[in-house]
């Protein structure tokens, strides 16, 4: 054994060396780029919960409201003239803002003439803090780029140029920024940067987490509204309160200057059909500007995302490569197939969750760590050591298949192959519930079939019996001719084993009109192609001599012992017990009350709410065991019964409850009235004969009568006189 799991855990980790070899190369190649990217978008969503907008950033828009609000009140069409920028930097620089940026490029003379670039260009010179905007546009198939910067008179009034141009992955969503751009010879910082440039700390970038493009990991806002965006309309409203051309409204908001002391303040288009969209993880239709807030944002905050370094993701690779085949490889040195599956499901889902939430855990802590690559990588080599470790068993179970089934019933070779150290003599306690099934009157079908066609009938009767208690998770104890032996709730424990045993019950019943009804069907005309001759002669005897298949159940539940009883060379799984003795004895109980074929005992009848209906019988001795047992018989599920069956038990109840009280006379009344109601029921007939015979008057049947049962009137229990 010792050498059998040496070679398990060395093939564990050979698996797991390919596997990661495998998911390195196609890492290096590119493969898993397009997921990983889409991953990463959905982890930026998920981490934008954990991220505080700077307060040390304000935004100016130039929204609807502000363009409404300007042409009502100063008369302005649209584009607007350049003195109402200059107005905004003024009130803005007034308050001692850090820097003003503008997303806004002014590459034409003012169509109001120069009188009006002269006054944006007044207002830059006096404030010192303005940031135009210079945009590149570049020609990647003729390797060429073209400058679109402010006109001269506005550029040189400007404290500075900041670049817009933005840093798109293959699929053109913006995951990265830039810190600066290289055009004509000459580096400018970009719009997020400027402001750190303005201040002189240009330096500070070079220890910012860059990668190896220079660009950087942005960490998004969920939504660019998260830093409170001001409208353009407050801002020259509010300036020219401040300058006292207008007076304020009773309760209208304003704005003062100082709101913007120590702030880093950006300028950009917001209205509809004038703003710059872009695609970002967190949004399709993300402003272009607040790709640039965000950088500023992610530098003040230092709070830009940082890669996990390649040596730890493939570290990290080969670590869930190897989890994967010791998970499945520990599983595997389980005795218990049963065992073995729960623990290769727990170590595949602990896996795969590991896999997945801790790059998630992490990115909200601003490490990224690859997650599509360390996840193929566990799931590959998961994937092809359940395969080996199949392959390897398949083979040890033809061979205990092979070796055993000439002397072991399929189902218990089954067993011993799903759990080996089950196969020992003895047994363990259930609490379980015994099926015994039987025909009525088989012995005269014997009489009538020859040998081949009652094993033909046997057959088609059997199968069907057996796949219904089956497929009610019950165990087929033993065939003892037309008789089932079963059990439910063993080898696997079940709490539902009553409720399960009952449903079977009912189905059998109900696949018995059913074979009835083919067997006359299929007697009056031609033989099925596919029919065994000597069944379909059974069938047609069967009909010529007036007989159909009735089955008796008897139902009993309890703690009984299940396992393999016998020899070292001869075991079968059976079960024993005097529950089980119970149940054998109730399935002959039907006979002495004529009922439909089920009885059950109160043990089982308490194991279930109102799932079934049942009607009250007897309590009653059986034959050998001398303590009373209340018996009752299945009828129907409740989900399946009509009113009609409810009001006739309810009847019943009330009948037989006046049986019981000793009201024999009220009794004999109900009972009359309810064979009136069903004619068919031989329960109600049974007990009008022995009112009438016996209750009625004044005495009791005794061992003498010859009806089966004796009643102990001190006790009110009837003895069975027949097993």
């Amino acid at each position: 054994m010792k050498h059998k799991n040496s070679k398990l855990w060395f093939r564990s980790v050979i698996v797991a060396l390919i596997c990661f070899v495998i998911t390195a190369v196609l890492q290096l190649t590119g493969v898993f780029s397009f997921f990983e990217n889409k991953t990463y978008d959905r982890r930026m969503i998920f981490a934008s919960k954990y991220k505080t907008a700077c307060n040390e950033i304000s935004f100016i828009i130039v929204d609807q409201q502000s363009i409404d609000w300007a042409k009502e009140n100063y008369g302005w069409n649209w584009p607007w003239p350049r003195e109402a920028y200059g107005k905004m930097i003024d009130f803005i620089s007034a308050g001692n803002a850090k820097s003003v940026a503008f997303d806004i490029i002014y590459t034409e003379p003012s169509v109001y003439g120069d009188e009006d670039d002269n006054a944006l260009a007044l207002a830059e010179g006096n404030s010192g803090i303005v940031v135009q905007a210079l945009n590149v546009l570049v020609d990647y198939e003729n390797g060429t780029e073209k400058g679109q910067e402010p006109i001269p008179k506005i550029k040189n009034a400007a404290a500075m140029l900041g670049a817009v141009v933005s840093s798109k992955d293959d699929d053109d969503i913006i995951r990265r920024g830039r810190l600066d751009y290289e055009f004509e010879g000459k580096v400018y910082p970009t719009l997020g940067t400027a402001p750190i440039f303005m201040q002189g700390e240009q330096d500070s970038l070079n220890d910012l987490p860059r990668l190896k493009d220079g660009t950087v990991l942005l960490r998004y806002q969920n939504d660019i509204d998260e830093y409170h965006p001001y409208s353009a309309y407050d801002i020259l409203n509010s300036n020219d309160i401040y300058n006292g051309l207008v007076e304020p409204e009773e309760d209208e908001y304003y704005i003062e200057p100082d709101e913007f002391e120590d702030t880093y303040v950006f300028v950009a288009y917001y209205a509809p059909g004038l703003y710059d969209i872009c695609s970002t993880p967190v949004s399709q239709v993300f402003p272009g500007v607040g790709v640039h807030i965000t950088t500023l944002d992610n530098y003040l905050t230092d709070s830009f995302m940082r890669k996990a370094s390649d040596i730890l993701v493939y570290i990290w690779i080969f670590v869930l490569s190897l989890l994967a085949s010791f998970f499945v490889a520990f599983s595997s040195t389980r005795n218990s197939q049963r065992l073995t599956v729960v623990f290769m499901a727990v170590g595949f889902i602990f896996g795969i969750a590991l896999a997945i939430v801790l790059p998630y855990i992490l990115f909200a802590k601003g490490i990224w760590l690859l997650l599509v690559a360390p996840f193929f990588a566990f799931f590959l080599s998961f994937l092809i050591c359940v395969a080996l470790s199949l392959s390897v068993e398949g083979k040890q179970k033809r061979f205990i298949k092979s070796a055993f089934s000439q002397c072991l019933s399929k189902d218990v070779v089954n067993q011993i192959m799903n759990d080996p150290s089950s196969f020992t003599l003895g047994g363990k306690n259930y609490q379980m519930t015994a099926i015994f099934t039987d025909i009525q009157k088989f012995s005269s079908f014997s009489e009538l079939l020859t040998a081949s066609q009652l094993g033909s009938l046997l057959n088609f009767y059997l199968t069907r019996m057996s796949d219904i208690i089956i497929e009610e998770h019950g165990t087929v104890d033993k065939y003892e001719g037309d008789a089932i032996v079963a059990l439910v709730g063993a080898p696997v424990e079940m709490t539902d084993h009553a409720s399960r045993a009952c449903a079977a019950a009912i189905k059998m019943k109900k696949a018995e009109v059913v074979m009835n009804q083919e067997i006359v069907q299929i007697a009056s005309s031609e033989k099925p192609a596919d029919m065994e001759q000597d069944l379909y002669d059974a069938f047609k005897i069967m009909v010529a001599n007036k007989k159909t298949i009735f089955t008796r159940i008897g139902m009993n539940s309890g703690e009984m012992i299940a396992g393999y009883f016998g020899s070292e060379n001869k075991k079968n799984y059976t079960m024993m017990g005097n529950n089980v003795n119970l149940a054998s004895r109730l399935e002959g109980v039907n006979k002495q009350y004529h009922t439909n074929g089920i009885l059950i005992s109160a043990a089982t009848r308490d194991l279930f709410g109102d799932e079934f209906i049942v009607r009250s019988l007897d309590r009653v001795r059986v034959v050998n065991v001398n303590t009373p047992i209340r018996l009752y018989e299945l009828l129907e599920t409740r989900e399946e019964a009509s009113a009609e069956l409810l009001q006739y038990v309810s009847d019943w109840e009330k009948a037989f409850a006046a049986f019981e009280a000793k009201e024999y006379e009220r009794a004999a009344e109900q009972f009359k009235a309810l064979s009136i109601q069903n004619e068919n029921d031989n329960v109600v007939r049974y007990y009008l004969e022995l009112l009438q015979n016996f209750f009625l008057k004044g005495k009791y049947p005794t061992d003498r009568d010859d009806v089966g049962v004796a009643y102990n009137p001190e006790d009110g229990v009837f003895k069975l006189m027949q097993k």
